[in-house]
């Protein structure tokens, strides 16, 4: 829990309601191409794994991200929340705003998971096991903290707050049955970390970027 990236001073000022206006669509910018990655991440864990019933109980996020035809899913909802941020929706797709670090970081778990045992990959995505509790927090503090973004943009958070409380349930499950020697449960702890990097590196990129005022080749022009 230490190592986990709502403590990584961007995360800690979001919460504290200390970011600007353009931190914040930062941060949306950038996380919109993890949010659109974890369908693809997700159905290439199901293209590794031979079990059938994980595959029926796992296809259920593919289906919450991409939406079906009775819900927009969270991709769309991430697309609301940008535009309650004030950012246009083409700009979001466009991924023009994505940090060169934020992008090497989302692959790499991307890569990993593809490469991947499929028990580790289901392992890889307990970082969600806190996940539930950060959107609530949002939930209660954005609105005050804030007040310049629509509510209705919050809507993802609403949402993920039942999914990823169901989703950490079946992943756990899975993990604490197939990570049951000393050496599995070893290298779950590895996976885990190696997630947990993943997500800090993403934010390392946006705080240099958005609260150093030092995005990449900020200092070209010095050294022409």
């Amino acid at each position: 829990m230490r190592r986990y990236h709502i403590h990584h001073p961007y995360h800690q000022m979001m919460a504290n309601g200390e970011l600007n206006p353009e931190q914040i669509r930062g941060w949306v910018a950038n996380r919109f191409y993890y949010q659109v990655t974890i369908p693809r991440k997700d159905a290439a864990l199901m293209a590794n794994c031979p079990d059938r019933e994980t595959r029926r109980l796992w296809i259920q996020r593919i289906v919450d991200h991409d939406g079906s035809p009775d819900d927009e899913g969270g991709i769309e909802a991430w697309v609301r929340l940008g535009e309650a941020c004030g950012l246009k929706r083409e700009e979001l797709w466009s991924m023009e705003h994505v940090l060169p670090g934020v992008r090497f970081a989302v692959d790499a778990y991307y890569h990993f998971v593809r490469g991947a045992e499929w028990h580790e990959g289901v392992c890889s995505s307990l970082t969600e096991l806190f996940a539930p509790t950060i959107h609530k927090q949002r939930l209660v503090n954005w609105p005050s903290d804030y007040p310049w973004i629509e509510s209705s943009g919050l809507d993802y958070f609403r949402n993920r707050v039942k999914q990823a409380s169901r989703d950490v349930e079946h992943g756990l499950a899975v993990t604490l049955d197939w990570f049951n020697t000393v050496e599995r449960q070893q290298r779950a702890l590895e996976i885990l970390q190696l997630k947990l990097d993943i997500l800090w590196t993403m934010l390392d990129a946006m705080y240099m970027a958005y609260v150093l005022d030092m995005p990449p080749y900020f200092n070209e022009e010095e050294i022409a």
